[in-house]
């Protein structure tokens, strides 16, 4: 490939490309819809992006260096889009058109799993991760992300992780200078920015602040959890360029060989001295170290992961949870097909335990007003089938079932429910 192929301008993709847009979620610079692009003949996600003096001269220069390809780890941007999302009533919107991943990001992936991936999954999206920053901080330029986070690192079919949004963060700012103001959620993600970036308006960010943010990010993918859960803001923001990191006791060294040299890793890429920190390309060496004693796990590892997202029933039995009262000692009628796993946020009991996987997760809470359907059998042991936004005061006999976005289910022999049918809940896109 010549340097002229290398730095080609990206193509602007228009709606006459494209069909079946479909809103799939909302980033921080924009909302993201997938469409099937009739001249490819392929799924791409349009990332609208939103930009407060509505301009896209910006859009279009920085885009074109994100179009520089060249990693298998790092989110390939496939062109510009200029339409209306096939609605000739919207106002003219601009994004960029990129590789759909069906898989979603590594954030929804702990989330589904309720906990951290296995060790040699874990162990190869580090590395991943770690090739996808080093290619761009080789570029020339250098290609800073500044918001280097789970929800901004998606997964393919074969859960190959890579990067996206980055660049965007610098973008973001030099469009909210433009119009006179400053939205502090643009400029990187609390939890993930680096103590100087805390502690100084005279902050200006550098390859270290993107290794900082890696640190952190390791620390989510060991332990499944979100860094400072439940901590207000405020105190985050204090506290971290004080000294205080994501918590280390949630880590137990000797669950797995390697694993002590990537937490040491971890530590030292979010040193309080951004001197001190090292570069991606050291953070590669070290972590493809690690992989290689568990390059044989990676096969079975992705395969149990694939078979857990897909799941073994109707992916639609979103959540389930079935609790017997303790007052009920005879056996229900037993439940046709197996009960699916529930998707919910990371576990926060304790040290990871990866000796058995999947992992049990805990009932969502749900988002939809409380409805109620109750059907009662004739067997002992009656059924109270209900919404797990609504409970119930009092004794109540039987087995509660409480689920969500469920699209049907058979309780014993000859037996219905009626269910409303809601929208199904996709992983983002990013």
């Amino acid at each position: 490939m010549d340097a002229g192929q290398f730095c080609r301008r990206p193509e602007v993709v228009c709606d006459d490309s494209l069909q079946g847009f479909l809103k799939i979620g909302c980033g921080g610079f924009g909302e993201i819809y997938r469409a099937k692009h009739t001249g490819w003949v392929m799924d791409v996600a349009i990332k609208l992006l939103l930009y407060k003096d509505g301009s896209t001269s910006s859009i279009q220069r920085e885009a074109a260096l994100m179009f520089q390809g060249g990693s298998p780890y790092v989110m390939q941007i496939l062109g510009l889009y200029e339409g209306r999302l096939g609605e000739s009533r919207l106002p003219l919107q601009c994004g960029l058109v990129m590789e759909f991943m069906a898989k979603g990001s590594v954030s929804g992936l702990l989330q589904t799993l309720a906990g951290p991936p296995p060790w040699p999954l874990g162990f190869r999206m580090a590395h991943q991760i770690g090739l996808g920053m080093n290619f761009l901080h080789q570029l020339s330029p250098p290609l800073l992300h500044l918001d280097l986070k789970p929800s901004n690192v998606l997964l393919n079919d074969s859960l190959v992780a890579k990067i996206t949004d980055f660049g965007l963060s610098r973008m973001a700012l030099s469009a909210s200078r433009c119009s006179g103001e400053r939205d502090e959620d643009e400029g990187g993600t609390l939890s993930y920015m680096p103590p100087e970036a805390l502690q100084s308006v005279n902050y200006k960010p550098s390859k270290a602040s993107d290794v900082y943010s890696y640190g952190v990010l390791l620390w989510s993918i060991i332990t499944g959890k979100e860094p400072y859960s439940g901590a207000v803001s405020s105190l985050v923001r204090f506290r971290i360029p004080l000294g205080d990191r994501p918590d280390l006791t949630l880590i137990d060294l000797s669950e797995t060989e390697g694993l002590e040299g990537l937490v040491e890793l971890m530590r030292s890429c979010w040193d309080q001295d951004a001197q001190r920190r090292p570069s991606f390309l050291d953070c590669v060496n070290v972590t493809e170290r690690i992989l290689e004693k568990h390059q044989r796990g990676i096969s079975d590892a992705v395969r149990d992961v694939l078979k857990h997202l897909d799941g073994d029933v109707c992916s639609s039995l979103r959540s389930v949870q079935i609790s017997r009262n303790p007052q009920n000692r005879e056996r229900p009628q037993d439940v046709t097909g197996s009960l699916p796993k529930q998707e919910t946020g990371a576990s926060d009991s304790g040290t990871v335990n990866r000796d058995s996987f999947p992992r049990p997760a805990a009932p969502l809470t749900p988002l939809t007003p409380p409805r109620t359907t109750q059907r009662q059998t004739s067997t002992p042991g009656n059924f109270v089938v209900k919404e797990r936004s609504r409970r119930e005061s009092g004794n109540s006999t039987g087995v509660h079932i409480s689920m969500s976005n469920v699209l049907g289910v058979q309780i014993g022999n000859n037996n219905c429910m009626s269910v409303i049918q809601r929208s199904r809940q996709r992983h983002q896109t990013k």
